[in-house]
C-alpha cells in the first residue's frame, strides 16, 4: 500500500469519527469526544493519526480502556478528574477509533509499542499515573514494565488478563469470533452484562457507546488479528515496585467470583471491593470511583 492510500484511509477514519461523534446520544460522550486530538505518528505506523483525548491541568494520568472499547468508556469520570489532573486517553492500537491497516498486526506487543510511541510524541515531562480498566489493566502493567522510570502510580479497575496464559485463536475461528462479536444482539447482551443492574441503567445511550466504533474500516480484521495473537494474559508477572490499587465491583459478571477472589489474594494489588457495582466501576459508580482515584493519586507515597 502506498503513501497516498494510507493518507486516504487516515482521512476516512477521521471522517467516520466526526460523523459518529455528532450522532452520540450521551452528552457526556459528546463532551469527551470534543477533546480528541489526532496524533500523527511516524512511518513505522504508516504515518497514521490516532485519537487521543487530552484535557485538564495538573499531574498527568494515562487512562487505558478495555477490550473492544474506546476512550468513550471514561466519559463518566472524565468531568470530575479533569478538574485536578491532566488526562491523556488514547484509543489502543486496533481498538476504538484508531485507523486499521491490513498490513498491520494487532498483538499485545504492538499495542504497547504504539502506546509508548504516542507518549514519546506527546513529550510528557512528569511521571505518569495510570488507570487501566478491564484489559486496560493488563496494558497498564505491561507498559509500566517497559518504562518503569516514567510511571508514578497505577490504578486497576476490574483488571482482566492477570492470570492464565495466552491462547492463540487460529484462522478461521478468529474471524468467526469477530463476526459473532459484531452481531447487534450479542453487543447488547455484552453491554448489559457489564452493568450491575442493567434493567435500570442500560438504555440506548449505553448500547450506542458500546458499539459505535464497530463502523471503523477494518474493525473485524483488527479484532481477528488480536485474537490470533492470543491477547493479554498472565500479566501479573509484570508487576513492578510501583504502587498499585485495585478496584472491583462485587457484582462483576465478566471477571466472575473466582477471578475476583484470586485478585484479592495478591497483596501488592491492594484490593477494594465495591457493592452494587459491575465490571466497570467508572461507569456504574463514577462519583465514588472518581473520589477513590483522586484520593489515591493525590496522596503522597
Amino acid at each position: 500500500m502506498n503513501k497516498i492510500n494510507y493518507e486516504r484511509l487516515n482521512k476516512q477514519n477521521v471522517s467516520f469519527f466526526e460523523n459518529s461523534r455528532r450522532s452520540l446520544l450521551d452528552p457526556l460522550g459528546l463532551d469527551i469526544s470534543n477533546d480528541v486530538n489526532w496524533i500523527e505518528l511516524n512511518e513505522k505506523w504508516n504515518s497514521s493519526r490516532s485519537p487521543v483525548v487530552i484535557a485538564g491541568k495538573g499531574q498527568p494520568i494515562l487512562l487505558l480502556h478495555g477490550f473492544d472499547s474506546s476512550f468513550l468508556e471514561f466519559r463518566r469520570i472524565y468531568p470530575f478528574l479533569k478538574r485536578n489532573f491532566q488526562l491523556i486517553i488514547p484509543d489502543l492500537l486496533g481498538f476504538g477509533f484508531t485507523p486499521r491497516f491490513s498490513t498491520n498486526q494487532y498483538s499485545p506487543s504492538k499495542i504497547i509499542s504504539h502506546l509508548i510511541d504516542i507518549l514519546d510524541n506527546l513529550k510528557i515531562s512528569k511521571k505518569l499515573k495510570i488507570i487501566g480498566a478491564s484489559m486496560g489493566g493488563s496494558v497498564a502493567l505491561k507498559v509500566a514494565n517497559e518504562i518503569p522510570e516514567r510511571i508514578d502510580k497505577i490504578m486497576l479497575l476490574s483488571p482482566a488478563g492477570l492470570f492464565g496464559e495466552s491462547k492463540n485463536i487460529p484462522f478461521p475461528l478468529n474471524h468467526l469470533g469477530a463476526s459473532f462479536l459484531g452481531l447487534p444482539q450479542v453487543r447488547k447482551i455484552l453491554c448489559r452484562q457489564a452493568f450491575a443492574y442493567p434493567d435500570m441503567f442500560v438504555g440506548k445511550m449505553e448500547e450506542q457507546i458500546a458499539s459505535i466504533h464497530l463502523g471503523c474500516k477494518g474493525w473485524k480484521n483488527s479484532l481477528a488479528s488480536f485474537a490470533k495473537s492470543g491477547g493479554f494474559a498472565g500479566t501479573l508477572k509484570y508487576i513492578q515496585n510501583i504502587p498499585i490499587k485495585t478496584v472491583c465491583g462485587e457484582n462483576d459478571r465478566i471477571l466472575g467470583e473466582k477471578e475476583i477472589k484470586n485478585i484479592q489474594k495478591i497483596e501488592k494489588l491492594n484490593f477494594i471491593g465495591l457493592k452494587n457495582c459491575g465490571h466497570l466501576p467508572h461507569i456504574d459508580l463514577p462519583l465514588l470511583s472518581s473520589k477513590i482515584i483522586q484520593d489515591y493519586f493525590l496522596k503522597k507515597k
